[in-house]
């Protein structure tokens, strides 16, 4: 199978033959579109540097030094922040950079901005913190635009953090340099630490840019704590490898303070693979996923274009669409009703927050094939509502 064969090569027979809770939850005919993975092979790369990770025994105790260098070097040529390898931490996916970020940031008492809608932990840690949420509200007929007028009106003498997703889940915003430099002059105005989620940086749309906010200027790089990971590239979630970058010495040791004893990083597996898949080795990959998606966005576009009652965002960056839905149904309704009725899964809107009901989020990275069946099944079914 050629390189560009990749991406449009799976059906629901060959996904169901894998592993995985996405495919694994529900029995054929379902197909499910609610969980965040990518329904593409396993890079040939990727599993031969596995195959020979454990040909090579790597599976005792292992420095992580050589994978953290390699991180550090991916950050400064890829995101524009000047890295070493003493300001990379290994995490098992974003969620622990979210985690420590907001601990590491806030007291009892303390506030912390979330947008609204958001990816869900981003709003689950305030009160794990004893934080108080300030809502950010985005607006879908705004485009989704980050206000930073309505921003300074939020931050208070008790703003202790601000938390971003970029490129935003479930949006598909690509926050723009002007967004992002708007953000930083507020956090480092009042001395705010920035958590910034870019997992999904390498899936933006249409020749955008992602831009970090750490490196927009040393003010809001010594502020920022970014997390990025590898799963959502190259869909593998199993791996739990993330990592994260704090360029600030005193935020660093809080870091691993906090996460004595119960962070451990990654598997030595995971950490051997890691340099290969950051390098540039693989961006013939990061070419073709974006060159399908656009094919895939183009579909959905011109598909929803012709359902009543709906209406979406133009998709940016992710590969999340958030279509809206005016069928006289709750999201969660909905939900259920097209897993019913189209034996198709989708997320509940409502579950990124109050202004996400009314939508649904649906996870296009797939093969024309299953997006095609999907988008009958759903056309079919909301005919079927008037």
């Amino acid at each position: 199978m050629s390189r560009k064969d990749l991406f449009n090569s799976m059906t629901p027979e060959t996904m169901r033959s894998r592993p995985g809770l996405k495919w694994g939850r529900d029995p054929s005919p379902h197909i499910p579109l609610f969980i965040a993975a990518p329904d593409f092979p396993i890079a040939p790369q990727i599993k031969e540097a596995l195959i020979d990770a454990v040909q090579r025994e790597d599976l005792y105790y292992n420095t992580d030094e050589a994978t953290r260098e390699a991180m550090a070097e991916k950050v400064t040529r890829v995101n524009g922040v000047e890295a070493t390898a003493d300001d990379i931490m290994i995490i098992q996916g974003v969620d622990p950079g979210i985690w420590l970020a907001a601990s590491y940031a806030c007291k009892p008492g303390d506030e912390i901005v979330v947008t609204d809608p958001t990816y869900g932990p981003l709003m689950e840690v305030v009160p794990k913190v004893g934080a108080k949420p300030v809502v950010w509200e985005l607006e879908m007929d705004e485009g989704y635009g980050f206000d930073v007028e309505r921003l300074k009106e939020l931050v208070t003498k008790r703003t202790r953090l601000i938390n971003l997703c970029n490129p935003h889940n479930p949006c598909g915003r690509v926050l723009t340099r002007e967004e992002l430099k708007g953000i930083a002059d507020i956090a480092v105005d009042n001395g705010i630490v920035v958590a910034s989620d870019e997992l999904w940086e390498d899936v933006v749309f249409d020749g955008r840019e992602h831009v970090s906010i750490a490196s927009l200027n040393p003010e809001i790089e010594r502020l920022t704590v970014t997390s990025w990971g590898l799963s959502k590239t190259f869909g593998v979630a199993g791996l739990q490898l993330g990592y994260l970058c704090a360029k600030d010495e005193e935020m660093m040791a809080g870091f691993k303070r906090l996460s004595r004893l119960i962070q451990r990083g990654s598997s030595t597996l995971a950490k051997a693979v890691a340099p290969m898949m950051l390098g540039e080795e693989m961006d013939w990959w990061r070419a073709g996923l974006k060159e399908h998606l656009h094919k895939i966005r183009a579909l959905c576009e011109e598909r929803l274009d012709g359902m009543p009652g709906v209406s979406y965002p133009k998709l940016q960056g992710t590969y999340a669409m958030f279509p809206r839905f005016d069928c006289g149904k709750s999201s969660k309704e909905l939900v259920d009703y097209l897993r019913e009725e189209a034996k198709i899964g989708l997320s509940n809107g409502a579950g990124y927050g109050k202004r996400g009901e009314g939508h649904l989020r649906m996870i296009v990275a797939t093969s024309e094939s299953i997006m095609t069946e999907v988008l009958d099944r759903m056309e079919s079914a909301l005919k079927k509502l008037g």
